[in-house]
């Protein structure tokens, strides 16, 4: 069980940087090995991820995972159960791995499709596991957040006048909306 959240805002409204580190705090039961984070105020992006170490606890797993060149963000809560397959689908690509996580193969998953968003819908189809993620793109300027279609992680959103947040707990979401934000409690 890990946890994931963040936010996506224009760079105004922004919630204040102590924000993420409240989420942390909040989602620290989720993930008691290692927990990271990831800012870039020009953006407004804001990443943050608990991490409970199963496949791979070496530091080669830590989130936020980035890109070589640092443009590409992951934050992952999940297991996919074919993560070896595709792997050496990407291995015979010509991708190279640090570490033997999940986490990694879903990350270059996406970088290897990323110019063909069609043909990543239907990588994300062939992804046999349980599992919230969210994918920051510098260069494209997109959040993509997924979660597997049964909605065995929780993940939780608010999109809004300022932007789009989202957790892995609702408690934890709270600290990146405004004061005044109201709730669909049916939605819920």
């Amino acid at each position: 069980m890990c946890g994931i959240g963040g936010h996506l805002a224009s760079v105004d409204a922004r919630p204040p940087d102590d924000h993420l580190g409240d989420v942390l705090n909040q989602l620290a039961h989720r993930g008691p090995d290692d927990a990271g984070r990831f800012d870039d105020p020009a953006f407004g992006i804001g990443l943050v991820q608990t991490r409970l170490s199963i496949l791979d606890p070496s530091p080669a797993g830590h989130q936020p995972m980035l890109s070589a060149d640092g443009k590409v963000v992951l934050v992952f809560n999940g297991e996919i159960y074919n993560f070896q397959e595709l792997k050496a689908e990407l291995v015979a690509a010509g991708f190279s791995f640090h570490g033997n996580s999940d986490t990694e193969v879903l990350l270059n998953l996406y970088l290897h499709h990323r110019s063909t968003k069609n043909q990543f819908q239907s990588v994300l189809r062939r992804l046999n596991g349980i599992f919230a993620f969210a994918i920051w793109d510098q260069d494209l300027q997109e959040l993509l957040v997924v979660r597997d279609a049964l909605g065995v992680k929780p993940l939780y959103y608010s999109l809004h006048t300022n932007g789009f947040a989202f957790a892995s707990e609702t408690k934890a979401l709270q600290h990146l909306l405004s004061k005044n934000q109201t709730y669909d409690y049916a939605a819920i």
